[in-house]
């Protein structure tokens, strides 16, 4: 999950321990993350490269001379596979080799309790990463260093002594062993440190590694031009491909036989049914927004209404196949009830990446306290919502439902004495047909509830109501609205 990625996001299907299936020749070419990782590459490096050969004399600089990969965040969607495949508990301790601005430890913390460790060469990555630890309440759990990889020694690791290879302001810390270490660097970065990675991992028996779109028993540093194996390639792996589709790979812990941790794998979530969601209750998370954060969001919000508006189509027409996405659009587009979406080209990423990350937590966190909706199984930001009421606006199907999600919240962006109607109503039960009860947010408030549970919003009479709604779901990273 360290926030690098390779040049060329390819997952490579051969293994000597554990020979990959068939796959097609698209797989071959690409995991299911590789077009937002593409995104990601060519927003952090491609687009930048002026500006990091500026930094290129840096010593504590992921574009210095110590760097053994350039700073690329790990594909959103990604993140919830690799935690999965890591099967995190209350009780490891997860190390992220390369970490970046530590936004993958950061959900570690949230999602699954654990202690996390960030290492990076970016002294401002680091900075950054402790910063938005405390902003999410996670400071007690993350811990991030300035660091250089290639200078730990043997057994550094796993006594969590990094002596000289941490900065100099950092050298005397210390930080409890892992027993799970996450790497995602480049091919030249992994093969690099494949040597004392597999004398950490021969060492104990507690320790399983995961690395992402390279695999450690295949992959070769194309700067040296090691294209037929050799260095890590040649170590004595074991390699789990179990999530491969997601880029993902895993070194069970020394000892443990791929086949072995295969068969450990926890059962794959089951879909949470309506009429269990809609006796599931939904959570209040007091104020989830701050003010200067609802504004940001609404001046977001506001801009891409009319942007999408104009992008809307003019008309349906029921011979040429709209598709539901398109159906949707049109109706956002105008009336009493319109939306928008703020996550289409990756918008609210770039431009509230902290709220987003604030907001995330706050969201595993409550959830990990709870029902445990985004356990058991990769999840990713399905959509992100602006939404905005006027007279007569409503969602008034009385079995809507936010199908096909695991998990929503909606924060709402307006004081309540500023309009009249638009009561959020949730199922009070789980007979079906049974009744809906209302649901009171103060401005600033979120509701985080099942998304299968049946919700409505009465008819606005007076004023206007503006909300932010996020799902979360089993599929990947959409880029445009809620179907693709």
């Amino acid at each position: 999950p360290t926030t690098r990625c390779s040049p060329a996001t390819t997952v490579q299907p051969r293994s000597r321990a554990t020979p990959a299936q068939p796959r097609s020749p698209a797989a071959l070419a690409m995991d299911l993350h590789s077009a937002e990782q593409h995104a990601n590459l060519s927003r952090f490096l491609l687009s930048r490269r002026e500006a990091l050969e500026r930094h290129a004399g840096e010593e504590w600089s992921s574009a210095g001379p110590k760097s053994v990969a350039p700073y690329v965040p790990c594909a959103s969607a990604r993140v919830g596979a690799l935690l999965h495949a890591a099967r995190l508990s209350e009780e490891d301790v997860v190390y992220d080799l390369g970490c970046g601005d530590g936004r993958v430890l950061h959900a570690a913390a949230a999602q699954h309790g654990c202690t996390c460790v960030g290492l990076d060469i970016d002294a401002d990555c680091i900075a950054e990463a402790s910063g938005r630890a405390a902003e999410q309440g996670l400071s007690s759990r993350c811990s991030f260093a300035a660091c250089d990889l290639l200078a730990l020694t043997t057994g550094a690791l796993r006594c969590g002594d990094l002596g000289d290879a941490l900065a100099p302001a950092e050298r005397g810390r210390r930080f409890p062993p892992p027993t799970a270490v996450l790497i995602f660097l480049t091919g030249h970065g992994l093969s690099r440190l494949a040597p004392l990675l597999h004398r950490e991992w021969e060492a104990g028996p507690a320790l399983r590694l995961l690395t992402c779109v390279e695999a450690l028993d295949d992959v070769f540093d194309y700067e040296e031009g090691d294209l037929f194996g050799g260095g890590a390639a040649e170590l004595a792996w074991a390699v789990s491909r179990a999530h491969v589709d997601h880029g993902v790979f895993v070194v069970p812990p020394h000892g443990m036989s791929v086949a072995e941790w295969e068969a450990a794998e926890p059962a794959p979530r089951t879909p949470i049914a309506p009429a269990v969601a809609d006796g599931l209750s939904a959570a209040v998370l007091e104020g989830l927004l701050g003010e200067a954060e609802m504004e940001a969001v609404c001046e977001l919000g506001e801009r891409m209404l009319r942007e999408q508006g104009e992008e809307a189509p003019p008309a349906l027409s029921l011979f040429e196949g709209d598709g539901v996405g398109a159906v949707e659009d049109f109706f956002h587009a105008a009336g009493e009830h319109r939306v928008a979406h703020l996550h289409r080209h990756g918008a609210l990423q770039a431009e509230l990446p902290r709220l987003l990350g604030r907001l995330l937590a706050r969201v595993l966190d409550a959830d990990r306290r709870s029902h445990r909706l985004l356990h058991g199984g990769g999840h990713a930001l399905r959509s992100a919502e602006y939404h905005v009421y006027g007279v007569g606006g409503s969602v008034s199907d009385p079995e809507h439902r936010d199908a096909g999600s695991l998990l929503t919240l909606t924060v709402l962006l307006s004081p309540p004495e500023d309009y009249s109607g638009a009561e959020l109503l949730f199922s009070a039960g789980g007979e079906a047909g049974g009744g809906l009860e209302p649901l009171r947010l103060r401005r600033g408030d979120g509701a985080l509830f099942p998304s299968e549970k049946r919700h409505n919003v009465t008819p606005l009479t007076a004023g206007c109501r503006r909300s932010f709604v996020l799902e979360f779901w089993a599929g990947g990273a959409n880029v445009y609205n809620r179907h693709r």
